[in-house]
């Protein structure tokens, strides 16, 4: 069996043997594996063996009409990039993401896109991320081909509302935070979702509000996610509603002494 370098020097020689005979054709499918992640290309065409049974893939319409447009202007198949995808999780080149909850009671178009990944495949993928194949593959081609939440206009629905907290702030700061939060076009719920889940996702650190003047304290009123909260409340020390406040302070460049 001939090494890397001496399988490399073959096919360069086979891709020049190729053009002397007249058969261009057959020394370009040569050199596209030569090229630069070439093996890429060449691993996109492997199906581990036979197609496997048909997996239906639940996703916006938008994004599977989005999915199955690129897919085809780039000539290559649906199936052949859930493939891809899963090759790329076991091979720990990409974390799937769990899916987004829509909003509670959004009517947003749902629609199933059938692909046919290799079984050996879509078995290990479930066994080794504890997810679904199905919820691996609509994440790793809305990624792969920017459609819904990898969208670069995609606005995240709001998650379900959950029990009411009333945190206390200061007045100005509760009026600071609404004008701010309206201006643009946000609900402080939403705002402290969003805060809550950078949190976990480690993409923000926070910085607990330090009240300059605690005379006028008054309720600034939320309905955060109850799944999210669960989740917040059990990380070790952490006060959950203290780490929404400080993610829309800092959001919206509020000063803790706002009024003052």
């Amino acid at each position: 069996m001939p090494t890397n370098r001496d399988l490399r020097a073959q096919l360069a020689a086979a891709s020049a043997r190729l053009q002397e005979v007249d058969s261009p054709a057959l020394a370009a499918a040569v050199e596209t594996v030569l090229a630069p992640r070439g093996w890429a290309a060449l691993r996109a065409t492997d199906t581990d063996g036979t197609a496997g049974p048909n997996l239906s893939v639940l996703m916006d319409k938008a994004a599977r009409d989005q999915i199955v447009a690129a897919a085809k202007a780039a000539g290559t198949s649906v199936t052949d990039a859930v493939n891809e995808g899963y090759r790329s999780v076991l091979a720990g080149e990409y974390t799937p993401r769990k899916p987004v909850r829509a909003r509670y009671g959004a009517a947003v178009e749902k629609v199933n896109l059938n692909v046919t990944p290799a079984l050996s495949l879509r078995q290990r993928v479930e066994e080794e991320t504890g997810m679904s194949a199905a919820n691996v593959a609509a994440d790793y081609l809305m990624r792969k081909y920017k459609a819904g939440p990898y969208a670069a206009d995609y606005a995240a629905d709001s998650l379900p509302p959950g029990t009411v907290c009333n945190p206390q702030v200061p007045r100005a700061v509760r009026d600071e935070i609404r004008s701010r939060a309206a201006a643009a076009g946000n609900k402080v719920t939403d705002d402290v979702n969003e805060g809550w889940q950078k949190y976990l996702d480690g993409e923000f650190t926070a910085n607990l509000p330090k009240w300059s003047d605690t005379s006028d304290m008054v309720n600034l009123r939320m309905t955060p996610n109850d799944d999210l909260h669960d989740k917040m409340r059990a990380v070790e020390g952490v006060r959950p509603l203290q780490v929404g406040i400080a993610y829309v302070l800092d959001k919206y460049d509020i000063d803790p002494g706002a009024g003052q």
